[in-house]
């Protein structure tokens, strides 16, 4: 069986966990016995993908740096191999429906969130998702993996597709080997960490408010990996709540992200929605406590191994860190049930599962 994955999640980023989660089932499903698998790419600035393997084998990426060139020239190539049709099943790697018109085999379509359906304020309105590309794709696909019980309800709820269209998949966890002791960058020695972009769903500024105080109470910084660099907005808050010289941002790879976990205080995730929420399983993999919402997804993923606060409360979020870093019983205990909460989420798994659907929609 032939499965060929197009170029989108790999056009469009250089690190993140939608990109990371389709390179590991690339590579996964490459190793394995039956199963051969192909990109649509001729060339991308990924950090997961071996880009000498590429039909450009990296020599063009000096030369092709803007985002739209790169996405002219991959789709092209992915059209090609459409028409082509040398592949069982096609998996597109996000929501443009380009291939629509080319596909000619079953497709199975990834949906990792509806962060787009249920908080169509917080984007542009001529965001393609909220203009019907996403249930363009949805609606058409051959089979649709979820990534939790809660993406699968809440895809249900908005786009009314039957259980059997459905197969929830959690994500297995594997990350680089490549270990770094300590990151690049001096930091202090005690720190709570932030991950991920600060968009506003993420909540990062009552996360801010909420945290200040303990900051100063206990002598720690905030280390925020990811995200680009603080906005004008972003430093008067800090200015404001005095904790300007307590904050930083890092742009980590792979190697220096597993250092902060394993160096930190504690990781704290506010967002008001995920999906599945990757960085639970890298903090629980790097022995660091996990502090959350108690929304969507994320008990599903934490279970008893997480801090669990209201992500609305400021004094909520407050009183759930502060019981983590005031304890060091209760920061040792939250250690050793993530590293068991992990065995649940093995990648092997995923990866035999993601083989039944394609065997399911080529009936094989």
């Amino acid at each position: 069986m032939k499965i060929l994955f197009d170029h989108q999640a790999f056009s469009n980023q250089k690190y993140g966990g939608i990109s990371r989660y389709f390179a590991n089932l690339h590579y996964g499903l490459s190793a394995s016995t039956d199963v051969e698998s192909k990109l649509g790419l001729v060339f991308t600035h990924n950090a997961y993908i071996n880009k000498k393997s590429l039909p450009a084998g990296g020599l063009l990426e000096p030369i092709i740096k803007k985002q739209s060139r790169r996405n002219k020239y991959n789709k092209w190539y992915c059209r090609h191999l459409l028409r082509q049709g040398d592949f069982d099943v096609f998996h597109p790697t996000y929501y443009n429906p380009y291939f629509l018109d080319s596909v000619k085999k079953p497709f199975v379509i990834t949906v990792h969130d509806m962060i787009h359906e249920l908080y169509p304020n917080y984007f542009a309105t001529q965001d393609a998702l909220t203009a019907g590309y996403k249930k363009q794709v949805i609606n058409k696909a051959d089979h649709i993996i979820a990534i939790s019980e809660c993406t699968k309800r809440d895809l249900q709820k908005f786009y009314s597709i039957p259980d059997d269209k459905i197969t929830v998949i959690y994500h297995g966890y594997k990350m680089s080997n490549d270990f770094v002791s300590s990151p690049r960058v001096e930091v202090r020695d005690k720190y709570l960490l932030f991950v991920g972009d600060r968009a506003v769903y993420k909540n990062f500024g009552l996360f801010v408010d909420a945290t200040a105080p303990l900051l100063l109470k206990y002598d720690l910084q905030l280390i925020c990996s990811g995200g680009g660099d603080f906005t004008a907005t972003e430093q008067e808050l800090f200015s404001k709540v005095n904790i300007t010289d307590r904050i930083q941002q890092i742009s980590a790879s792979d190697a220096e992200l597993a250092a902060l976990y394993a160096n930190a205080e504690a990781f704290v995730y506010p967002s008001l929605y995920e999906g599945f929420g990757l960085p639970v399983l890298e903090a629980f993999s790097n022995n660091c406590p996990v502090i959350m919402s108690n929304t969507s997804s994320l008990p599903e993923v934490g279970g008893d191994a997480a801090q669990y606060f209201d992500p609305m409360s400021q004094s909520s979020i407050a009183s759930a860190i502060e019981a983590v870093i005031s304890n060091k019983n209760l920061q040792s205990e939250l250690r050793t049930k993530g590293k068991q909460r992990l065995n649940l989420f093995n990648f092997d798994n995923t990866l035999k599962q993601t083989i039944n659907v394609y065997k399911q929609v080529t009936r094989q």
